[in-house]
């Protein structure tokens, strides 16, 4: 699948305003993304894909619980006394 904000795989806004079209113009054409930029008063305004590279998300770092190590569930027993007796 392409990146999005490329060429084949555009950022796709819907806007209600000309100010609105400016700014997601401005602000891809600053980060060198391609765009379509729609103007439909009627529908509600959708910026969702210009958020996503404006604000990617981190990726999840998942860490490896011990048995003996504290249970994540919060109840102050060790893993193996706990959540991880369930697991076994």
């Amino acid at each position: 699948m392409a990146k999005l904000g490329s060429e084949k795989r555009p950022i796709v806004v819907r806007v209600h305003t000309y100010e609105k079209a400016r700014y997601v113009a401005e602000t891809c054409a600053k980060h060198g993304w391609h765009y379509i930029i729609g103007f439909e008063p009627d529908k509600p305004e959708d910026i969702s894909d210009l958020e996503k590279l404006l604000n990617p998300q981190k990726p999840a770092i998942s860490k490896k619980i011990g048995r003996n190590d504290p249970c994540p569930c919060g109840s102050g027993k060790k893993y193996k006394k706990c959540c991880g007796s369930n697991s076994i």
